[in-house]
């Protein structure tokens, strides 16, 4: 193994340690006692990458402390002083971080009171705290402005606008192509291009910057600026536009590394490819946090599969040239990258792209050009050609988004896949085998090593599913629709609503699905609460997929393609079709789900299947869940007049998205819930949620989670009490109602 590559992973391994608590479990003067061991056997080398992995674990658990004295006192303090990273409003999700001199500590805000945009400056009063090991929670927060966003947060916001502008519906995209804010980002979008092994692609990391860079110094050099003034202004620029967007650690690197190759070519001094892989990896050193962020590793793992695929090219055979030797190793490339970063992309994303290699093939000369063009449009004003710019650029995202489409059609193209801590251990051990096999000439032992790892994962015996007594209600974020899994306390699962279709597929089929598959176990009912597409659009794939034995819904009659291809599934994959009855309940693993509506009557009278919603309250012991589908104003009123006992809930699931024509103050009152999920999608079309309706949540104290701010959310009942997770913050958010409820 390259000397350089060995002194990384292990000060990355240490550090990364650490941070997460093991060196709470592994004494450092085991480490040390190895080191010393080694050095008497005469494996110097061995020795110093011990003592190196010793040094990163304790920086890394001094950290770790210290971050928690940091939390420690925030929890008992009265008000923070918090930089925001996200816009913040009543009934909103805000996120940033505590302002104290020594402390990284994350904050998540559940605004109660008050606004302010991104990158303000705020005092946080009166609010109830959670904290875990690295992030603090401030709930039920009043906010007070103590000074407003400073020049680059006014520049992004000032670009995301334009961008919205020129882009249109393509914006979510470009924006997170540019600025890297992908709030925006629909989950399809998202899961597409993971099935296809270009999730890479829409957020900043190396390639862009680099794609960037170079595009400057060619634009510079076509200015017929001196060689080293034009390499010196192409740095220079590219520098600027990291720490203009925020200075994400992947462009950190790649601007690093961009800078020391373009100073040894002014100075003509040969680059080193293991000397630009540490150059590029030093980050740690300064910000040892740094080696937790996915866009890091990703980009270090990457650049040194791409170095060691490099020397494994020269194997190639002497009589492959021209297009076939190029072919090649852009496949030997592609290839060594997807499996280096294989255990990275299964333990964060739970998938594995089979099609990445020859997709990231397809996809690299589109991005090559489609990201300069958009710096380009970014930076022209209207009067320089910026609307053209813009113009130009949408072809090449068509073909970018085409090749993620097609990639990600194919069968086959992924799998879904959950490992275990011991897995991922073993799938790392066998990317470091297979790095050493391409770099060295002596390259069977590295590959058997390799081999071997991969054969121990595969062989891992299956961990039984272990369950308690605790029911989960998991709220997916799909975008704009709903998609509910109720987990029982035996690990089952009530599907109620599978997401939105669209013309390449449905949400069922990207999301629910692969979701439901990391988590196991099956699924025994299907609940639909209306016929909108954006509620059963993926319900056919989740018939097909996970063969529920039983469905329910309304039995409102819709003349849709979606709805008859899904009665026609159920009835080829012999799942039973059912109508849902007012008050009947099914008793499921301690759970009872009682149907509250529609009415039989009720629903022949309508002509609108918003308002012949399936409503289910879901008890768990003390703890209710009022699901609504998306119930409006009509039923609402329907429910006061004859299930109004039935509608007290810890947990309520805003009817219709949160939409103006459903939660009435009545309702409210009626169901008084201490949470509130809304299931929408990032600034789609509708305006949904409605801002009255927020407002009329936050009156009530209640805390809002919304799944365009937060992703998915998980709530948790021991049947006294409730806990919820959301953004990575784990919460108690409500006592249990009294029995007589």
């Amino acid at each position: 193994m390259p000397l350089v590559l060995a002194a990384a992973l292990a000060w990355i391994a240490g550090t990364a340690g650490g941070l997460a608590g093991v060196g709470e479990r592994l004494p450092l003067f085991a480490l040390l006692c190895g080191a010393f061991l080694a050095a008497w056997l005469g494996r110097v080398l061995l020795a110093a990458l011990l003592l190196l992995l010793g040094a990163g674990l304790a920086i890394g658990s001094d950290l770790r402390l210290a971050d928690r004295g940091c939390l420690d006192r925030a929890a008992r303090a009265s008000s923070w002083e918090v930089r925001l990273l996200t816009g913040a409003a009543p009934g909103s999700f805000a996120r940033g971080e505590l302002l104290a001199r020594g402390c990284r500590v994350r904050v998540a805000l559940a605004v109660r009171r008050g606004e302010a945009p991104e990158g303000s400056v705020v005092r946080v009063e009166r609010a109830e705290t959670t904290g875990s090991d690295r992030d603090l929670l401030l709930r039920e927060a009043q906010l007070r402005v103590v000074r407003g966003p400073g020049p680059l947060a006014r520049w992004r916001t000032r670009v995301a606008t334009m961008l919205d502008l020129r882009f249109g519906p393509d914006a979510p995209i470009v924006r997170a192509l540019l600025i890297a804010d992908t709030r925006g980002l629909d989950p399809a979008v998202r899961e597409r291009y993971a099935d296809a092994g270009l999730v890479h692609l829409l957020s900043i990391s190396g390639l862009h910057v680099a794609i960037v860079g170079g595009a400057l110094l060619l634009v510079f050099q076509s200015a017929r600026l001196p060689g080293s003034t034009a390499t010196i202004a192409a740095v220079a620029v590219t520098a600027l536009y990291v720490l203009a967007i925020g200075a994400p650690p992947p462009a950190v690197r790649s601007v690093t590394l961009f800078a020391a190759a373009s100073l040894a070519r002014i100075r003509q001094r040969p680059v080193s490819p293991w000397g630009s892989f540490a150059l590029g990896a030093v980050v740690p050193l300064i910000e040892p946090r740094t080696v937790l962020d996915l866009g890091w590793q990703l980009s270090v793992t990457g650049y040194a599969a791409v170095i060691a695929s490099g020397r494994a090219a020269r194997r190639l055979p002497e009589s492959w040239r021209g297009w076939r030797s190029t072919l090649a190793r852009e496949v030997l490339t592609g290839t060594v990258a997807t499996i280096a970063t294989a255990p990275l992309v299964a333990w964060h994303f739970g998938r594995l792209s089979l099609v990445a290699p020859l997709s990231n093939i397809a996809a690299g000369p589109v991005i090559a050009l489609l990201q300069p063009t958009l710096f380009a449009s970014m930076l022209a004003p209207s009067w320089l050609g910026g609307p053209f710019l813009a113009d130009a650029a949408r072809p090449l995202l068509r073909a970018m988004d085409g090749v993620a489409a097609v990639a990600a059609a194919l069968p086959g193209a992924s799998l879904a896949v959950a490992p275990t801590a011991l897995a991922a251990a073993l799938s790392a051990l066998a990317v470091c085998a297979l790095l050493v096999a391409c770099w060295s000439r002596h390259w069977v032992r590295p590959i058997t090593l390799a081999l071997a790892s991969v054969a121990a994962v595969a062989w891992l015996p299956s961990a039984a599913l272990s369950h308690g007594t605790s029911a989960e209600l998991h709220v997916i974020d799909v975008g704009q629709g709903d998609a509910i899994a109720l987990r029982t306390p035996r690990g089952r699962w009530v599907v109620v609503d599978a997401g939105r279709a669209w013309k390449s597929g449905d949400a069922g089929r990207s999301t629910l699905i692969p979701y439901l598959r990391r988590l196991g176990g099956e699924v025994v009912l299907l609940v639909l609460t209306h016929p909108h597409a954006d509620h059963i659009g993926g319900a056919a794939s989740v018939v097909e997929a996970l063969h529920p034995p039983a469905l329910r819904d309304a039995a409102f009659v819709e003349p849709s393609a979606l709805y008859r291809d899904l009665l026609g599934r159920a009835a080829r994959e012999g799942t039973r079709w059912q109508r849902v009855l007012p008050g009947e309940v099914t008793e499921l693993d301690g759970l009872a789900l009682e149907y509250l509506a529609p009415d039989s009557a009720w629903t022949a009278s309508l002509d609108d299947p918003n308002e012949a919603s399936t409503v289910i309250r879901v008890r768990h012991g003390a703890i209710r869940f009022l699901l609504t589908g998306d119930a409006e104003r009509g039923e609402e009123e329907w429910l006061l007049e004859h299930a109004a006992g039935s509608l007290a809930a810890d947990v309520l699931k805003v009817g219709h998205h949160g939409s103006s024509t459903s939660s009435t103050d009545a309702f409210l009152t009626a169901v008084g819930a201490r949470v509130a999920v809304v299931s929408v999608g990032a600034a789609n079309s509708y305006g949904h949620p409605s801002p009255e309706v927020m407002r009329r949540l936050s009156e009530r104290g209640t805390t809002v989670l919304r799944t365009d701010q937060l992703g998915t959310i998980i709530l948790r009942s021991d049947g006294r009490s409730l806990e919820a997770e959301a953004a990575g913050h784990r919460w108690p958010v409500a006592r249990a109602l009294p029995e007589s409820w």
